[in-house]
């Protein structure tokens, strides 16, 4: 129920308030570990917050700016849809990528990539589609 908030949230609050105040979605997630949990929050909101500056870079792109940006370029009667689907997928592909690189299925090239192909792509809908399949052959390798 709190992810149909939080997507709802991205669809009816001004766009500045969203880096800010969108919460990170740990209902229902188990993390393998603090750090897992920890690189989990910075994939949706930029912060590097309990981790070492070493190892993790603050700032864009993060899943909260992303899906602000494509729910508002979306067509009005889409936006709720847009953002249910972008924060399934954000939850999804956040998770694996925050867990330890040994053992995870999406690494930061996968990332790179997505990001890079939903900041470049003109349909929306076609992008995230690509995406969610891309992530969804990724996981379901053993």
């Amino acid at each position: 129920m709190r992810a149909l908030a939080a997507a709802a949230f991205l669809v009816a609050a001004p766009l500045a308030a969203h880096a800010q105040e969108a919460p990170v979605p740990y209902d229902g997630l188990s993390f393998d570990d603090a750090q897992h949990r920890l690189w989990y929050a910075r994939f949706w909101t930029g912060h590097c917050t309990g981790l070492s500056f070493f190892v993790c870079r603050s700032g864009k792109p993060y899943w909260h700016e992303t899906m602000q940006r494509l729910v508002a370029d979306a067509p009005a009667e889409r936006r709720q849809a847009f953002a249910t689907r972008l924060f399934a997928l954000g939850r999804k592909i956040g998770y694996e990528w925050a867990r330890e690189n040994d053992i995870r299925k999406i690494s930061t090239e996968n990332l790179r990539a997505w990001y890079a192909l939903l900041d470049a792509s003109k349909d929306g809908e076609a992008a995230i589609a690509r995406v969610e399949a891309e992530a969804a052959a990724l996981l379901a390798k053993r």
